[in-house]
C-alpha cells in the first residue's frame, strides 16, 4: 500500500538513508523488518535522536531574512534567491516546503524513537538514560510542531482555527487532515508535560534539549498564545538564572567562543548547511547584503553593529553593507545556529509587561538589555502607550535577533507592514510592501503536500 502522507515518506527517507520519497512509497515503512534492523540497542535510540536534531535547517532563518525588510539584493548577486526576495510566495516556493519538510521528518524521527524504545531491550541500569533520551525526543516534538505551527497557522489565536497536523504516532499510510489551533497547543504542551517528567534534571549542555530549552519554548509559546502573564513568567525564570553577555562575550558566542546567556544552540559540524551561505558565496561574494533601513538603525557604541556588519569590508557610503552574523572561526560561515537566548527572554518579558499595562516596568527591562549591549548606562526607552512600546520593541527585537529567524514572525504576530526603504527596493518591482493582511504572512501548504494528500486544507489566498 502506498503512503499518501508525503510527510511521513520523506521522513522515512530522510531517517533510513533511502534513495527517495517516489522510491519508497511501495515500501511498508513500519514493517517489523525496519524497526528490527534500524534499532537494536540504546545506542541506536541515541543515534537517531542525534538525527532528529540534524533536522533543524537553515530554512527559518532564510525566510526571516531574505522576504524581509533586514536584506537588500547584494553587489555580487547573480540571481541568487530574487525569487523570494521580489516577495513571491506560492505553493510551489523552495522555503515553504523545506520548513515542512524538515520538522516533520525530526517529528516522524522522535515518533520513531518512541515506539521502539517500547521493543527493544533495555540493560538493567541504563533505565535513566533511556528516560533522557525519551524526554528529548518529546521536547523536539514540540519544537517542531511549533515551528510548524508559527508558519503555516493564519490566526494564532483563534482555538478552531486551521493549523497544522498535529503527528504524535509513526505515520504509515493514512491521510492526515490540519487540526485545530487548540488542538496543536495541547499536543505541545502535553509533550513538554512528558519531556519535564523524563529529562535528566541536572542536563545542562546547551547543544541538547535541557529542562531549561524546555522553559524557554514554553515562554514562546505563551507569547504566541497571547498568554503574557504566564510568558512573563517562564521569561523571569531564566531571566535570574541566565545573565546577559557583555560585549566581548558577545562577539565570542557568534564564534561559538562563548555560551554565556545561550539556551539553546542547534550545533553546526563540518558538511552541514552554513548559516552565512544564506547570503555570501564560498569565498566570502554577498548576493544578499544587509538592507539600509536596518544599517541606519544600528549605533556604533552597540555590539551588536559589529556582529551584524562586516564592518571591515562594508562600505556604507557605496551602499555595500556585509551581514557578519555567524562568520565562523576555522571554516568559513560554519557556526553553532542560536535558537534560544536569554535576550530573547528579556524581550518577552517587555512584552507582556507593555500588555499588562507596566510600561515604566517594560522600559527598565528593556534598559538592561540595551545597557548590556552598549556596555554603558543608557537613556530610558521612550514612549507612552502600548502601541508606542510595541513599536519600540519590534526595533529592538529586530536588532538584537536580526538574522535568527524571527523577523517575518514578528511582523506578523504584532500585526504590522511590511516596507521596505526605497534605497532597498530598487528596480524590484512589487516588492517595496506588503500590508499585515497579506495572505503571505502565512506560509501555503506546500505543493507537494496538497497533491498527496486529499485531506489537506490549503490556506487563504493559494
Amino acid at each position: 500500500m502506498k503512503n499518501k502522507f508525503l510527510i511521513g515518506c520523506l521522513a522515512i527517507a530522510t531517517l533510513f538513508g533511502t534513495q527517495s520519497c517516489e522510491d519508497n512509497l511501495d515500501i511498508q515503512p513500519n514493517s517489523s523488518l525496519i524497526a528490527a534492523t534500524a534499532f537494536q540497542s540504546v545506542e541506536d535510540l541515541q543515534n537517531a535522536l542525534n538525527s532528529a536534531y540534524a533536522n533543524y535547517d537553515n530554512n527559518t532563518i532564510l525566510l526571516n531574512s531574505i522576504f524581509t525588510d533586514n536584506t537588500k539584493v547584494g553587489v555580487d548577486n547573480g540571481g541568487q534567491q530574487l525569487t523570494l526576495h521580489r516577495l513571491v510566495l506560492d505553493p510551489t516556493t523552495g522555503v515553504a516546503g523545506g520548513i515542512w519538510i524538515s520538522r516533520y521528518s525530526m517529528i516522524n524521527k522522535v515518533n520513531r524513537i518512541m515506539e521502539a524504545a517500547e521493543q527493544i531491550e533495555i540493560p538493567e541500569g541504563r533505565e535513566d538514560e533511556v528516560d533522557n533520551i525519551l524526554g528529548q525526543a518529546y521536547a523536539l516534538r514540540a519544537f517542531a510542531h511549533f515551528e510548524l505551527f508559527q508558519y503555516y497557522t493564519p490566526d494564532y489565536q483563534d482555538p478552531s482555527g486551521l493549523s497544522v497536523p498535529a503527528v504524535e504516532t509513526v505515520v504509515t499510510v493514512e491521510n492526515l487532515p490540519r487540526n485545530t489551533v487548540s488542538e496543536v497547543y495541547a499536543l505541545m504542551n502535553s509533550d513538554l508535560d512528558m519531556a519535564s517528567s523524563l529529562l535528566d534534571s541536572g542536563s545542562n549542555d546547551v547543544k541538547y534539549v535541557t529542562p531549561d530549552f524546555i522553559t524557554a519554548l514554553r515562554a514562546r509559546m505563551a507569547l504566541f498564545a497571547g498568554e503574557y502573564a504566564q510568558a512573563k513568567g517562564f521569561a523571569e525564570t531564566l531571566i535570574n538564572k541566565y545573565p546577559l553577555a557583555d560585549q566581548a562575550e558577545y562577539v565570542d558566542m557568534y564564534l561559538d567562543l562563548d555560551d554565556t546567556e545561550v539556551i539553546f544552540e542547534a550545533a553546526r559540524v563540518l558538511g552541514d548547511a552554513r548559516p552565512g551561505f544564506i547570503w555570501h558565496f564560498s569565498g566570502g561574494g554577498p548576493f544578499i547584503e544587509m538592507s539600509n533601513s536596518l544599517f541606519n538603525e544600528l549605533d556604533t557604541d552597540d555590539v551588536r553593529y559589529g556582529v551584524l556588519l562586516n564592518a571591515d569590508d562594508s562600505d556604507p557610503a557605496a551602499n555595500l553593507h556585509l551581514i557578519n552574523k555567524y562568520p565562523g572561526t576555522a571554516v568559513e560561515f560554519l557556526a553553532d545556529i542560536k535558537v534560544f537566548r536569554v535576550s530573547e527572554m528579556y524581550l518577552i518579558k517587555a512584552e507582556a509587561e507593555m500588555r499588562g499595562s507596566m510600561l515604566e516596568e517594560s522600559k527598565a527591562t528593556l534598559k538592561t538589555l540595551r545597557d548590556a549591549r552598549f556596555g554603558m548606562d543608557t537613556a530610558a526607552p521612550d514612549y507612552s502607550t502600548l502601541n508606542g512600546g510595541l513599536d519600540f520593541l519590534l526595533e529592538e527585537r529586530r536588532i538584537e535577533l536580526a538574522f535568527e529567524g524571527h523577523r517575518y514572525l514578528d511582523l506578523k504576530r504584532l500585526n504590522r507592514d511590511l516596507v521596505r526603504s526605497q534605497a532597498d527596493c530598487g528596480n524590484l518591482d512589487n516588492a517595496c510592501e506588503i500590508s499585515s493582511s497579506d495572505r503571505r504572512f502565512t506560509l501555503p501548504i506546500p505543493l507537494f503536500e496538497m497533491n498527496a494528500n486529499p485531506l489537506m486544507v490549503q490556506n487563504p489566498g493559494y
